[in-house]
């Protein structure tokens, strides 16, 4: 049985796949095995993946998302330690070896994380080649939920954790692919220590936005961000308080964004509700009046 298992979820990432697991397959620590999740893929996301290399398996399934994919992913593996990655972020090579002696040398923490660097696919060799450290953070270690409640620092590619915990919590929610993994870090940071390094540790790749996608309907991040209060509250686990004057300008800045993507850009009444109800219920009067009218602006004088 490896001591880590990998796992990947992959849905038409033929163009990715194959570097993704290739940077999984050359970390300094071997004792791993990588199992794809190919999501009902209509392309040659599973033949890219396997790589002909015996510690790749490769599932596949009927599209199902990628909340039950990781959860299908999960269910496969027995290994002491589990890991994520996306199809389309690469590893650096001393990803796992460094985030295992952190969690070796703190044996009452459960979750460790890495940062991590946005990339947009260009070449990045040097990123492979340069020296890590693995230096702990200390201010975004030990009991987070008060911090991760405000934003999501831990990047799913960059957790590796021990399978106990997966194994106590339960897998994540399938209700929504932009927030299912949120939740499903602040839970585990409520009942679990987690572990920051703090060099960057995974390329993140963006792809490009086309200006034509459809604007969400839902704040589903905002309303996610309350359902998360109302379960676990303001000091999570008791005696770690989240800030209410810094979860109030999230969550403020939260429901403006959503305004002004709605009032420029998207659903002009959804958009002017939304102010509207901001405007309301205050606070930060001011800072929403400047952005309304900024939205106004991008919506009738459009800069392209």
């Amino acid at each position: 049985m490896p001591r880590v298992n990998i796992v990947i979820p992959a849905y038409n990432a033929e163009a990715f796949i194959a570097a993704t697991v290739r940077s999984a397959l050359d970390q300094t620590f071997p004792d791993l095995q990588v199992t794809v999740i190919d999501d009902g893929s209509k392309d040659a996301t599973a033949a890219h993946a396997a790589l002909n290399d015996a510690r790749v398996r490769v599932i596949s399934q009927e599209n199902r998302g990628m909340s039950r994919s990781r959860n299908r992913g999960m269910s496969e593996v027995d290994s002491e330690f589990v890991a994520l990655l996306d199809a389309d972020d690469i590893w650096h090579p001393e990803k796992l070896r460094l985030q295992l002696e952190a969690l070796q040398s703190r044996p009452d923490h459960d979750f460790c994380y890495t940062g991590f660097e946005v990339w947009h696919g260009e070449p990045r060799p040097e990123f492979a080649q340069q020296a890590r450290s693995g230096r702990i953070d200390e201010t975004l270690s030990g009991w987070i939920y008060p911090r991760l409640i405000l934003d999501n620092h831990a990047l799913p590619s960059s957790v590796v954790w021990r399978r106990s915990a997966w194994d106590s919590m339960g897998g994540f929610l399938t209700d929504n692919q932009q927030t299912d993994d949120w939740e499903y870090l602040v839970r585990a940071s409520t009942q679990h220590r987690f572990l920051r390094l703090a060099e960057p540790f995974v390329l993140y790749r963006q792809h490009p936005v086309s200006l034509s996608r459809r604007i969400p309907a839902t704040n589903t991040t905002e309303l996610m961000r309350a359902d998360l209060i109302r379960r676990f509250g303001m000091s999570a686990p008791p005696g770690h308080d989240v800030d209410p004057t810094a979860l109030q300008s999230f969550q403020h800045r939260g429901w403006c964004n959503f305004a002004d993507a709605h009032t420029a850009k998207g659903d002009l009444g959804l958009g002017l509700r939304t102010f509207a109800g901001l405007l309301g219920r205050g606070p930060y009067r001011g800072r929403t009046l400047t952005k309304f009218a900024k939205s106004l602006v991008r919506r009738y004088i459009p800069n392209d």
